[in-house]
């Protein structure tokens, strides 16, 4: 959390939301960066639900955003390119989320192949057509 850069009396706050969501597996949790917003953890259920969850600068409580499913967004994987030469070195460095209610970015660079598999499974089925 404090990599997010998620501000110091937030993180508490953040971190008991996510122990009390480690029972359930078939959420993906992200951190999710937002252009003049607060920094929000990013939950997505197994049917497509996003919910936003962040605290407000000078504020101690949760603030909780039900998103549901978005029809409007662009999801783009950025990855990063070491060497030009040797194709087997990009890296997958960020999601960018555009034009939606989830608009920001998640930074993909702790995350292991795995992980960035079930969360562009699940940033898929939350932005899915009607």
């Amino acid at each position: 959390m404090r990599l997010a850069q998620i501000p110091r009396d937030s993180v508490q706050g953040m971190e008991e939301f996510l122990r009390t969501q480690e029972g359930d597996s078939t959420n993906t949790l992200a951190v999710l960066e937002r252009p003049d917003h607060p920094v929000a953890l990013l939950k997505v259920t197994h049917a497509g639900e996003a919910t936003l969850f962040s605290v407000l600068p000078g504020q101690e409580l949760l603030h909780e955003s039900y998103i549901g499913r978005v029809y409007d967004a662009v999801i783009t994987q950025v990855h990063a390119i070491e060497n030009a030469a040797d194709a087997s070195a990009v890296k997958p460095e960020r999601v960018e989320i555009e034009g939606s209610r989830l608009a920001g970015t998640i930074d993909l660079t702790s995350y292991t192949a795995e992980e960035r598999s079930a969360l562009m499974d699940a940033l898929r089925k939350t932005v899915a057509s009607r």
